[in-house]
């Protein structure tokens, strides 16, 4: 169970397509309310855009979860599926710098979340993914509405299975869209390994270069 899915079951609600509009857990059209995934606001979007008064804002419990930037990026990898078609490290190199571009909202240093531009926290407390069951248990006993515990979901420890079917047809829409990968294909990647044995030192540098205001802020090493 995720903390989005705590919530949603707390209120009711539930993700229909993947998305929850009740929660601003949607995609969006228009750049004028938010970036493309209302998911990814950031605490001065709610009020700037109006999905929140600055009075009411003030009055929640706000909080937020931090991840280590070198496994972040590894998540990244998996999350869009890059794991199934080239390396990590190539994935660093070629892909990452799209992301970048195209997908801020999603990649951005987790700073940019959480402080204004004068350096002021906007939430009161900041979780850490790697003690994530105290953490959490620290929210639920401060939100006004009664939240359940987590449970570990989405957990792997297999190879990626190139020649299933979903695989094959993901494979070959993604390598028909950018032929030039097609010498950076690699068909496994051990999902279950330590996150630090996806690096080389080069793509090590890359993370901390990107994330460098994350690792000095949260106290973060690889």
């Amino acid at each position: 169970m995720s903390i989005e899915s705590a919530f949603l079951d707390s209120l009711g609600l539930r993700f229909v397509g993947g998305q929850a509009p009740s929660l601003l857990l949607s995609y969006n059209n228009n750049l004028e309310v938010g970036p493309p995934s209302l998911a990814h606001l950031t605490p001065e979007q709610y009020v700037a855009h109006s999905y929140i008064s600055q009075e009411l804002f003030d009055s929640y419990f706000k909080f937020a979860f931090v991840r280590n930037p070198w496994e972040r990026a590894v998540s990244f990898y998996k999350h869009f599926n890059f794991h199934r078609i080239m390396s990590f490290n190539d994935f660093l190199q070629y892909e990452f710098p799209i992301l970048k571009k195209e997908r801020t909202y999603f990649v951005q240093p987790q700073v940019a979340y959480l402080f204004n531009k004068n350096g002021d926290q906007l939430v009161d407390f900041i979780g850490r993914f790697e003690q994530l069951d105290s953490d959490y248990e620290f929210v639920r006993k401060n939100v006004a509405i009664e939240i359940p515990k987590l449970s570990h979901v989405n957990r792997s420890h297999q190879k990626q299975n190139v020649y299933s079917r979903w695989n094959l047809r993901y494979i070959y829409s993604f390598l028909k869209q950018r032929p030039s990968r097609l010498r950076t294909f690699t068909p496994f990647f051990d999902s279950g390994r330590d996150y630090r044995e996806c690096y080389s030192d080069k793509s090590r540098q890359i993370i901390e270069s990107y994330y460098k205001d994350d690792i000095a802020t949260f106290n973060y090493t690889f």
